[in-house]
């Protein structure tokens, strides 16, 4: 019976670090993945844009709030080009 119970504590052990595996895994390919990087810019483009409609600046700093501008036009152009370019590239891998 001692056997039984122990090779049970093995393979459970086993289940418990190839899950453990799993999920490093699936974080990994989430950090690498384009959707991934498509919300980092996102979300600093969301950020800027919130700054700069509750034009939080301080006054010591009157051209941050244009640079702030000037960052959001440029990300989001690079956002749509980057997007405009996975597209395709998925389009091409599918044939």
């Amino acid at each position: 019976m001692t056997s039984f119970t122990e090779e049970i504590q093995q393979l459970q052990l086993k289940i418990l670090e190839l899950e453990k595996q799993q999920k490093e895994n699936d974080e990994s390919d989430k950090k690498t993945s384009m959707e991934h990087k498509f919300k980092v810019i996102t979300d600093v483009v969301t950020e800027k844009k919130t700054a700069i409609n509750n034009n939080r600046y301080s006054k010591s700093v009157p051209l941050a709030r244009y640079y702030d501008q000037q960052i959001v036009r440029h990300l989001e152009s690079i956002y749509n080009i980057l997007q405009i370019l996975y597209k395709r590239l998925k389009q091409l891998e599918e044939k």
